[in-house]
């Protein structure tokens, strides 16, 4: 019968959890990289807001347009849609 190696076996879990953890910070760090630079982007998802475990309601921008729309698993309904006026700075 084998005797079971602890110091391989906590050298291996703690390798994992640091493996995890890296690759936990580094999807953290390029995923703020893609929200810094969203400001080009024709389309926006500005707010979603959960409604259950299936629906939700979105806020979208479409250049200047504006559309509520409800999402759920069997359709994207359009709640209302608006025109945002551009806004002037003085």
């Amino acid at each position: 019968m084998q005797s079971f190696d602890w110091v391989q076996f906590m050298a291996s879990t703690f390798s994992v959890l640091l493996l995890l953890g890296g690759a936990l910070w580094w999807v953290k760090r390029n995923r703020g990289f893609a929200a810094n630079g969203m400001d080009d982007k024709r389309i926006q998802v500005l707010e979603a807001l959960p409604l259950s475990l299936k629906h939700k309601m979105v806020l979208i921008q479409v250049d200047n347009q504006m559309v509520l729309a409800s999402i759920s698993p069997a359709e994207v309904k359009t709640l209302h849609a608006w025109t945002q006026e551009p806004s002037h700075v003085a």
